[in-house]
């Protein structure tokens, strides 16, 4: 019986092992700068009911460029988001702008010229619900630093009834400040301060 209960511990040690192998192996994510050519996929997406239901749609003959700066503004810097090659969703950062609505004009005080605001999304349906959000988000704030050095906070503002997508960002390790209204609804502000390393 001894004999028969430590092979069972190796065995369920050895699976969790190699599940940990496989899930490092299957979470590496890559961002690639948005360039029109990608376009048609993103237009895609926007028309997943699950991406429509929380973003502005663009039109069919919408240039990128002009959609990016309506919904945020003219310095939004957009990445198609790939797992293992295979491009699964985007993610955008951008600018704090107080002059506009859609950028920064009715959130609280922040140190503005060391913060940043993200946007992302998972346009395949097929990736769901399976934690990649949290994970590429997660490596997509260790990066950012290598292209906006001197950030300091991170700032995320979801509609206030998006429960899903405010527990993936709490994991991530945002907290939420405050709420506030615009004309689209009622939207959370959440902050992830950046570590300092010694």
């Amino acid at each position: 019986m001894i004999k028969i209960f430590f092979l069972l511990i190796t065995l369920v040690t050895t699976t969790m092992y190699a599940m940990d192998i496989k899930q490092t192996i299957t979470t590496h994510f890559t961002f690639k700068k948005l360039i029109q050519d990608d376009w048609p996929l993103l237009l895609k997406w926007f028309k997943e009911p699950h991406v429509e239901e929380w973003w502005p749609t663009p039109e069919e003959n919408e240039l990128m460029e002009y959609f990016l700066e309506k919904i945020r503004s003219k310095n939004t810097f957009g990445f198609v988001v790939s797992l293992d090659e295979k491009p699964i969703g985007y993610i955008q950062y951008y600018y704090i702008d107080r002059n506009k609505i859609e950028s920064g004009s009715l959130l609280p005080p922040l140190p503005d010229e060391t913060t940043v605001g993200i946007d992302q999304f998972i346009g395949d349906p097929n990736y769901l619900h399976k934690g990649y959000g949290t994970l590429f988000i997660k490596q997509f704030i260790a990066e950012l630093p290598t292209i906006e050095p001197t950030m300091t906070t991170i700032i995320l503002d979801p509609s206030a009834d998006n429960i899903t997508a405010i527990k993936c960002y709490e994991k991530v390790g945002f907290i939420s400040v405050c709420t506030y209204e615009n004309p689209w609804g009622t939207s959370l502000v959440m902050r992830y301060d950046i570590k300092i390393s010694d």
